[in-house]
């Protein structure tokens, strides 16, 4: 005698109204590209789960007894399913013109029906595999609705228990998913770790707030991304610091026009935007999914803000041009340099990758091109360390460059010419030819003997846009330096003159090369870098800002060399932010002037005073300090002793 089916419906009922419910997620989540696929699939899946709806319903109504009250817990659960995706309907753009949903409500209506109907897909597919896993699969091969089959063996009490364990379980996870989402909306981060995003600086909420329409900011993130939420967190900060910013999170499939348009091929893209249609412009960067990689020294979470500083700079305006002289020996064309001349090679790749960042584009400046004149789109133009006297149409190019109101970088060296012709009554500013500076207190120690007076270092900045971001680390090391002082200044009107930095004054000017003051040599303070602002132009020139001129005593700052901790490139200039406010204000943007913030590691720089000091605190001062904590409560203990010797006696 054949067995009856211990429920009025099979196993793979469920299985089907599963697959279903996937065409429509896949449809859903993933096809976004393709509307006519995203429709077919959507509509089988529903078609599906309809059917297998119906069905369930035929077989409650068909069966009698605990099979018929099986069913109708299956029954629920599917229905619960059906209004799930009634709610979905009603989150997306068609449901939110269907109820008059304005473009600012859009986030706000979508985010809270996105909860209650993941909250409804949980409470009505995890009970039912709860049940189904209950059942089994033996004796329910096919639907029967025979009211013939014993109550005993269908085991009601058993799905009912099943199915409440599974909506605790659902029930529960939908708490955490509420957690989760009410931390995320509070937005409270404490991090006790040593690890830290960089914050915004100065430097980028001045950029962002000079801006004239908003920049838009699109995430490409995996969801539950602890990297995106670090640099979420950024962006909001700026976004609340200007009002300048939108900030929007993308899913890549989702969103599949958005990252085919901005070329988004993979996750953890930062998209930055300005403008719309023709007229935007765009600009991406890349940061790691992974956040032990992202965190890393060479992960772009603790440089976070120069990334973006860079990005807004090329937003903010148009391209510029600057031209760097070439064939004169200078420190960025070493082949230029005359044979006989010994000087040390130097690259300049990090200056260029700045002033790349600064969304200046960087030419060379040829003997033949200079001889005639500088080119007229040149927005700034940059000498270093020449050892060829440049000829005098050179000079005249570049003194009528500035008449013109033109923007120049001159840094000299002992080891080169230090002559700038009549530039030098044009900007009021010379070289002393004799000497190189030398300071046998405040160096740094690099290889230990007397060489090292010539890493000189000094505090003495003036208060100036050009130094803003590196007077905050206090102290400023140069290699090899000469001297500057105030020169005449030929006809015409009046410049501003200013001596940003200056050395201090235990350096002198080695006269003899011999590392030691002796004979006329002296202890001052010497001029080091000068800042020059030509007066206002007449209004036949078109009443536009006078030139501007920024002169420094050491090429060597500007070189991919640094010596004092051998990095790849100086810190004075690069690494705290000096050689960007030079160029801002050389531009003619000292409103962008500001430190750009950084979580790497900096290097500990100190004299050979300050290491003195140091080294008698740690090495004598602190063993002096235990031995009299020792020696104090020693004879403390001792007089106590003695006191109660003699009270017993």
């Amino acid at each position: 005698m054949a067995m009856n089916s211990r429920t009025a419906s099979p196993w793979w009922a469920s299985l089907i109204f599963a697959v279903g419910l996937l065409f429509i997620f896949v449809s859903e989540r993933l096809v976004t590209t393709s509307p006519d696929i995203r429709m077919a699939m959507t509509g089988f899946g529903l078609l599906v789960v309809l059917a297998i709806t119906g069905a369930r319903a035929w077989a409650t109504f068909g069966s009698r007894g605990a099979r018929r009250r099986v069913e109708r817990v299956l029954l629920g659960f599917h229905l619960l399913t059906l209004a799930a995706l009634l709610v979905y309907l009603f989150s997306t753009s068609w449901g939110q013109s269907l109820f008059g949903v304005s473009k600012e409500s859009a986030p706000r209506w979508s985010g809270g029906l996105m909860a209650i109907y993941t909250v409804m897909f949980l409470c009505s597919t995890v009970p039912v595999l709860m049940v189904e896993l209950s059942l089994g699969v033996a004796l329910r091969d096919g639907f029967d609705v025979r009211s013939d089959t014993d109550d005993l063996s269908v085991e009601i009490f058993r799905v009912r228990e099943m199915a409440w364990s599974g909506l605790t379980i659902a029930l529960a996870a939908s708490f955490l998913m509420a957690t989760c989402g009410v931390a995320k909306e509070r937005n409270a981060q404490r991090d006790v770790s040593y690890f830290k995003t960089s914050s915004p600086g100065e430097s980028t909420k001045n950029v962002l707030l000079q801006s004239s329409e908003p920049i838009k900011v699109n995430l490409f993130f995996p969801e539950g991304s602890e990297v995106k939420t670090q640099i979420r967190g950024y962006f909001d900060t700026l976004a609340a610091a200007t009002n300048k910013l939108e900030v929007y999170e993308r899913d890549r499939l989702r969103d599949g026009q958005l990252a085919q348009k901005y070329k988004v091929a993979k996750e953890g893209i930062v998209v930055m935007s300005r403008g719309e249609g023709d007229a935007e412009k765009s600009f991406t960067f890349e940061v790691d999914t992974d956040i032990d990689k992202a965190r890393r020294a060479t992960g772009k979470l603790r440089n976070l803000d120069r990334e973006v500083n860079a990005l807004l700079m090329k937003l903010a305006r148009d391209k510029r041009k600057a031209y760097i002289t070439s064939g004169h020996g200078e420190l960025n064309h070493p082949e230029s340099v005359p044979s006989g001349v010994l000087v040390p090679v130097r690259r300049t790749t990090v200056l260029r990758k700045e002033l790349g960042d600064l969304n200046y584009e960087v030419k060379d400046l040829t003997v033949a091109d200079l001889s005639k004149d500088v080119p007229a789109d040149a927005a700034l133009v940059i000498v270093l360390r020449p050892t060829l006297l440049f000829t005098t149409q050179e000079f005249a190019a570049l003194d009528r460059y500035l008449q013109k109101g033109g923007k120049l970088l001159y840094a000299i060296d002992p080891i080169g010419e230090q002559s700038m012709g009549p530039l030098e009554a044009r900007i009021g500013v010379k070289a002393i030819p004799d000497g190189r500076l030398t300071d046998d207190l405040n160096h740094y120690v690099v290889r230990n003997n007397n060489t090292d007076r010539r890493y000189t270092g000094s505090t003495q900045y003036a208060a100036h846009a050009t130094t803003t971001s590196m007077a905050r680390d206090k102290i400023a090391f140069l290699i090899d330096a000469a001297a500057l002082e105030d020169a005449p200044f030929g006809p015409g009107g009046q410049p501003t003159r200013t001596v940003v930095l200056r050395s201090l004054d235990s350096s002198y000017l080695d006269l003899n090369d011999n590392f030691e003051m002796d004979g006329a040599e002296k202890k001052q303070k010497w001029n080091l870098i000068y800042a020059v602002e030509g007066p206002k132009l007449d209004d036949k020139d078109g009443g536009k800002d006078g030139f501007r001129a920024m002169v420094f005593s050491d090429a060597e700052l500007f070189a991919d060399y640094d010596a004092m901790n051998a990095r790849a490139a100086n810190p004075v200039m690069y690494g705290r932010g000096m050689f960007k406010d030079v160029v801002k204000w050389l531009g003619g943007e000292e409103s962008f002037v500001g430190e750009a913030v950084s979580e790497e590691d900096k290097a500990i720089h100190r004299t050979k005073g300050q290491d003195q000091k140091w080294f008698l605190l740690t090495m004598i001062g602190a063993p002096l300090v235990v031995l009299a904590v020792g020696l104090f409560f020693t004879l403390r203990r001792r007089s106590r002793g003695s006191k109660k010797e003699l009270v017993t006696t």
